[in-house]
């Protein structure tokens, strides 16, 4: 048990900078199919995924009835978006749509696990309560934090982006409607047909991650005075 228990960090390590790795070339991979693979396809090649999409009466709300004369309200409609690509204006949007969420998921992975690779580094060599450890660990959090953060803001971004195209170019057959950013998990602000949402998961977790670093920290310096007592 205790030669697993010494085999763990050294795994860890391993591993971690396995991902870090294999998160850029993904990213990278990704990111030149997406640049490079709409100039070799012909128009119905492939399709590009944009997420969902909320669609609201333009006239308010739908309604429905039912066999039993029972009245369904529908003020809000939300489904998946795709996009079929093309060597025009509409491919050019949509590669501008998802490269800057890609990359920036891409970017914040490989932070992270070069943290964790770090970090159980040091583990491996016996120095897990270290002021470099306690220190990575704050830096995991605020990452975790940061990235949320930019996260949100290139997802307002981009749905305000795919609603002012949508606006302008599309519409759909048998209502009139209105394209809006559709409600997410956390919390969303509206104005309009602009919506800001923010998910407090994250925060919530990196807040958490930099809680445990002040612990750590804090037991470090209480070591510190206990050898200097001692």
């Amino acid at each position: 048990m205790k030669t697993c228990k010494a085999r763990l960090p050294k795994f860890f390590h391993r591993f971690f900078a396995f991902l870090e790795i294999l998160a850029v070339v993904i990213g990278c991979l990704i990111c030149c199919l997406i640049l490079v693979l709409p100039r070799f396809l012909n128009t119905t090649g492939v399709n590009v995924s944009l997420g969902e999409i909320g669609l609201l009466p333009d006239s308010g709300a739908l309604t429905a009835v039912t066999g039993n004369s029972e009245t369904i309200t529908i003020t809000n409609l939300k489904g998946a978006l795709s996009i079929k690509n093309s060597p025009g204006d509409l491919g050019a949007f949509a590669r501008r749509s998802v490269l800057p969420p890609l990359i920036l998921y891409t970017a914040f992975m490989t932070v992270l696990f070069d943290f964790l690779r770090r970090l159980f580094r040091y583990v491996e060599l016996g120095e897990s309560f270290t002021e470099r450890s306690v220190h990575l660990v704050h830096k995991i959090g605020v990452t975790i934090i940061v990235y949320n953060l930019l996260a949100t803001a290139v997802s307002f971004w981009g749905n305000q982006a795919i609603v002012r195209y949508l606006s302008q170019h599309a519409a759909v057959q048998g209502f009139k409607m209105a394209f809006t950013a559709p409600a997410g998990d956390g919390a969303t602000v509206n104005w309009g047909q602009l919506a800001f949402q923010f998910d407090f998961d994250g925060v919530l977790i990196g807040l958490l991650v930099l809680a445990l670093g002040e612990v750590f920290r804090q037991g470090l310096a209480l070591q510190k005075d206990s050898d200097l007592t001692i």
